[in-house]
Order: structure tokens, then C-alpha cells, then sequence
């Protein structure tokens, strides 16, 4: 059966946008911001979170139906439940284009819309638009409705919080702490992009081993790891979120930037390494 992309994965388009906004900064600033996101990619990908052990337990399938519920109710309330929150947020905060000095002073008003043009395609994913074809979209078939039906499947009740955990509402908290803040929101979303494919990928490898059926939904709407072909469109938000960032970056606040990639990339340490010692101690109770 052929599958047709979608709007939202038109290279066309994005290109269209792409270019825009790499146009609408001068040249050797956007060599220069570009080397910052490099650097800070280079430190995402070699940071201790992507080699937690617990990716190794995930993929090995090592965890039990118990200790997977654990973890899927305090990812909700780590990123799951918030994330379009901080989205949409972000689409707002592009109002700040217009009085960023980096943009060329024709460019800053469009600017805006072109980055909410960009910053839309990931947000119409999340809310369960197919734009190849409306008709198919619903509400129901966004990545929140999915992931809800998921947990149901689970056996998992929302209202009993007892099992959410310190850490997985930190993550949360900065997030929101850093709402009003465009650069700092582009870069904590694109870490979370790439967390999520990573960890999603494990996720979905440990709870297939207890039903194929769980793979499908929240799991078919992400990326995996390895970059093989699926129906997500992960890998292109991510991207458009570092293009953004390499248009509104100022050097000036690249200390703070630095600091913010440190401490969400550490609170997301923190949430998996106390996952994984939760699931430690439901092996123990168990024996």
C-alpha cells in the first residue's frame, strides 16, 4: 500500500521556511551561531543520559509490566501532559523576533510567522492533524489522546498520584520556569525531542514484549533512535527547532544557554536514574 506524506512532511515547504529564516540573519552571523549549536549538540549526544543503563534494560526487555506502569505514569507528568503547553507557549514567544537585533529589520515582523509556520507543523502532529488528508484528523489521534489510551490499556489510574515522583515534576517546573524565554524554550524542546525518540524507542521495545498492541498509538507517533523509516515526523521538528535557535541565539546570553542545557539535561538524568531505581526496588519487593 503506497503512503503519501503529509503536509506536515513536505520538504517543499519546509525548505521554504528554512531558507526564509536562514536568509533573514547575515551570513557570517549565522556561521557563527551554527558553531554554537553544534557545540551544543556535541553535548547533548555525548551526555551520560544517553547511556543510562536503564536504555540497556529497555531494549533488552529486562523490565516487568509493573515497573513499565511506573514509569509511563511519571512520564506523563514529566513531559507528556505539558508538552504541547510549552508548545504552543513557544508560538507565542516568537513575538520576540521583532525586536531581535540578530534579524535584518525587514525580516523581523515575518519572521514571526515564519517561525510559527514551522513551530505549527510540530504542533498540528501533537494535536492528531492528518494534513494530507483533514478528514482523517481528530483530537483522539493526538499524541496526549494516545498516550491517555495507552495508560488505560495499562490498567493504569490517573487519579491515584501516589507513584509520581519528585523528579518527574522537576522537569516539568523548569519547563514552565522558562516559558517566557524564546531561545531557552527552542533548545529545552529540541533536547526533548531527542530524548524522547531515544527513550521512547526503549520504551516501546520492553512493552512489546507483553503486547504487540502497545507499540501502536503514543509508539507509532515517534521516531526511533536509528533513523529508520516510520510515520514520525520527530527528526524534523528537532531540526526546525535548532534552525530557530540559530536565527535568535545572541552570544551575549550564551552562559546562560550553556547553563539551561546543563540542568534539563541533568534533571532528565536524575528522572531516569530514579526510575530505574524504583524498578530495583520492585524487584527486591518482589523477591
Amino acid at each position: 500500500m503506497s503512503h503519501h506524506l503529509s503536509f506536515t512532511q513536505s520538504k517543499s515547504s519546509r525548505d521554504e521556511a528554512l531558507g526564509y529564516i536562514q536568509s533573514s540573519i547575515d551570513a557570517a552571523l549565522w556561521t557563527e551561531n551554527a558553531e554554537i549549536e553544534q557545540d551544543l549538540k556535541k553535548r547533548i549526544d555525548q551526555h551520560y543520559l544517553f547511556k543510562l543503563e536503564i536504555l540497556n534494560d529497555l531494549k533488552a526487555q529486562k523490565l516487568s509490566i509493573e515497573q513499565l506502569k511506573i514509569i509511563h505514569i511519571n512520564y506523563l507528568n514529566s513531559i507528556v501532559k505539558i508538552f504541547t503547553d510549552a508548545l504552543s507557549m513557544l508560538i507565542y514567544q516568537t513575538c520576540s523576533l521583532e525586536n531581535n537585533p540578530n534579524i535584518q529589520p525587514e525580516k523581523r515582523v515575518l519572521s514571526k510567522i515564519y517561525a510559527r509556520y514551522l513551530l505549527s507543523l510540530n504542533l498540528l502532529d501533537e494535536l492528531g492533524f492528518d494534513t494530507g488528508n483533514l478528514e482523517c484528523s481528530s483530537p483522539a489521534k493526538s499524541h496526549l489522546a494516545y498516550y491517555l489510551h495507552l495508560l488505560n490499556q495499562l490498567g493504569i489510574d490517573l487519579l491515584k498520584t501516589q507513584h509520581v515522583q519528585p523528579q518527574a515534576l522537576d522537569i516539568a517546573n523548569f519547563i514552565q520556569k522558562n516559558y517566557d524565554n524564546y531561545v531557552a524554550l527552542l533548545l529545552i524542546l529540541s533536547i526533548t525531542e531527542k530524548q524522547v525518540i531515544v527513550f521512547s524507542e526503549a520504551l516501546s521495545i520492553n512493552l512489546a514484549k507483553f503486547n504487540p498492541a502497545f507499540q501502536q498509538g503514543y509508539y507509532t507517533c515517534h521516531g526511533l533512535a536509528d533513523g529508520q523509516a516510520n510515520l514520525a515526523n520527530d527528526d524534523n521538528h528537532e531540526n526546525d527547532l535548532w534552525c530557530l535557535f540559530v536565527q535568535a541565539f545572541k552570544i551575549e546570553n550564551q552562559q546562560v544557554i550553556y547553563n539551561v542545557l546543563e540542568d534539563y539535561l541533568e534533571l532528565w538524568s536524575k528522572f531516569w536514574i530514579k526510575m530505574r531505581s524504583l524498578t530495583l526496588e520492585n524487584i527486591a519487593s518482589e523477591g
